[in-house]
């Protein structure tokens, strides 16, 4: 009987792989017209960039390669995002530069012990320069959400010459304060809800400085910050819906990219960069930024403070400026409210 059972899971198992191997060609699918040829003036590409010594994969799209060009860094680190948002219509305005950092999907890398915010910062200038020069513009667009914001802003602050405005979404402002306002907030909805199991799991850690930001209590906070609606969603989908169904289903990703996806962004976690970002308070290092800036934060986000992000735009100094609270949403308004996200890109942003 046990025989016959293992021989009916490897069936299974056998037939599963068969699926999403044939779901995983590492294919892109053109734009097309009304009359079903190519859309004129388009592009929808996978390339492979050598970026800072080691090959590194992007997706570009977008349906006007005259338009601006926008460079979009993924959260994590080591997240992708491509295959879970790459349709709310950034490329009817942009040519969208879908970039898998160093460490994750399209770029990874086993090797994480190295990858520090300087390495990320200079890869993040060499895309940069990439996309400048083949598509002849002098300054492009940078969007970054959670660590993607860190990133950003890091390498905006650095290099305000290559961009011409700078948005952050779900905007990482001072790490370990971030985590300590979520851990709270975690703990209260807990027992307000008499939660005890929730109670229990979050006692067992204490968080009182970067280093105790471990793998297995973000894993922990990300669990319950989702129960709760505070953490990547605020009405939160399954992760079956809004990860892995997406990841599988897509057909730009090979077998090898989505194992990328998924290790990456486990491996990452243990990167100096992560550590980095927890201890870094962006209030005190980037008071003051050379290019427009544009902050967009959900306002149940405890991931990402929500009053911490408020209260850094108070104290920022950019040539111009705006925040923007995104009501129904937690850590991802980019996903929850992704039209009103579009309405801001085109009449606050584009039209400056």
């Amino acid at each position: 009987m046990i025989g016959i059972l293992f021989g009916i899971v490897l069936i299974l198992c056998t037939v599963l792989f068969c699926i999403i191997w044939a779901w995983s060609p590492g294919k892109i699918e053109p734009y097309y017209g009304q009359d079903g040829s190519v859309l004129e003036g388009s592009i929808s590409e996978i390339v492979h960039v050598k970026i800072g010594g080691m090959e590194q994969g992007m997706v570009l799209k977008g349906k006007n390669t005259g338009n601006p060009v926008l460079l979009f860094l993924h959260g994590g680190p080591g997240t992708s995002q491509y295959a879970i948002f790459n349709d709310i219509g950034l490329e009817d305005c942009f040519t969208v530069c879908w970039w898998d950092q160093r460490g994750g999907g399209l770029s990874y890398t086993s090797d994480v012990e190295s990858i520090t915010l300087d390495l990320m910062i200079q890869d993040t200038v060499e895309v940069t320069n990439y996309l400048r020069e083949r598509f002849h513009q002098d300054k492009i667009y940078l969007m970054g959400q959670s660590f993607g914001s860190f990133l950003g802003i890091n390498t905006v602050a650095r290099h305000p010459e290559l961009f011409e405005a700078y948005i952050g979404v779900s905007q990482m402002t001072y790490g370990l304060e971030s985590e300590k306002l979520g851990y709270d907030c975690m703990m209260r909805i807990a027992q307000e809800k008499g939660d005890q199991k929730s109670i229990q799991k979050l006692e067992k850690f204490k968080i009182d400085g970067a280093d105790t930001i471990t793998p297995e209590y973000l894993n922990l906070r990300s669990q319950i910050m989702e129960e709760q609606g505070i953490g990547v969603f605020h009405s939160s989908p399954s992760r079956w819906q809004y990860a892995i169904k997406p990841l599988i289903t897509t057909r730009e990703y090979t077998l090898s990219d989505k194992y990328g996806v998924l290790a990456g962004s486990w491996n990452m976690l243990k990167a100096p960069v992560n550590a980095e970002m927890f201890a870094t308070n962006v209030m005190e290092t980037i008071p003051e930024l050379d290019v427009s800036v544009y902050i967009m934060q959900g306002r149940y986000d405890r991931v990402a403070s929500y009053e911490l992000a408020q209260r850094y735009y108070g104290i920022l100094k950019a040539p111009q400026k705006g925040f923007y609270t995104f009501e129904n949403s937690a850590h991802s308004p980019h996903m929850e409210e992704p039209q009103r996200l579009m309405q801001i890109i085109k009449d606050d942003i584009l039209c400056v």
